[in-house]
């Protein structure tokens, strides 16, 4: 692991088991916020088949009133789409793990090999958002399921266009 993922992996790791991260501001309760980008790199199947690929990625995050976090995922190429629904008991490996840290929401993705952070950084109100992702591996490969659900290899990953929209209220009850 390069020097610099080691920094990312110990400051994610200080954030997740800060006693005070997991508070949620009351600004954010009974909100749903999205997250949308756009994830392209090389993908290596099992057959050992290399293709350039482009997955649009969205995360909508419901904060209801108690300050429990619901989460929707999608991803999806020309291909195939593949997306779940995760409430907070939810012990799945690959949901992601998302936190409030003061005004900003902090959630890690993990992989096979490798995680995705995503940050959402709110305006005092929170009323709007901005989003910002941050792909991790070691030695250049991440490896996770593609929209097909295929384990890929991945290398050159990168994230573009990331998006973010706050609404009061339940978005997945509509």
């Amino acid at each position: 692991m390069r020097p610099s993922c080691v920094a990312v992996s110990v400051s994610l790791f200080a954030l997740l088991v800060s006693p005070t991260f997991a508070q949620v501001p009351a600004a954010a309760m009974n909100k749903t916020i999205t997250i949308s980008f756009t994830s392209t790199g090389t993908a290596k199947s099992p057959e050992g088949e290399t293709k350039g690929f482009s997955t649009s990625v969205s995360r909508m995050i419901y904060v209801s009133s108690a300050g429990r976090l619901f989460m929707r995922h999608t991803a999806s190429n020309a291909k195939a789409s593949r997306g779940g629904d995760f409430d907070p008991n939810d012990t799945r490996t690959g949901k992601g793990d998302f936190r409030f840290n003061g005004d900003k929401l902090v959630g890690v993705i993990p992989y096979a090999a490798g995680a995705r952070q995503i940050t959402v950084t709110f305006d005092p109100n929170f009323s709007s958002c901005t989003a910002s992702i941050i792909e991790g591996h070691t030695g250049g490969i991440m490896r996770r399921k593609g929209p097909n659900g295929i384990m890929y290899e991945l290398s050159g990953v990168t994230t573009s266009s990331p998006s973010c929209s706050i609404q009061s209220g339940n978005a997945f009850a509509q």
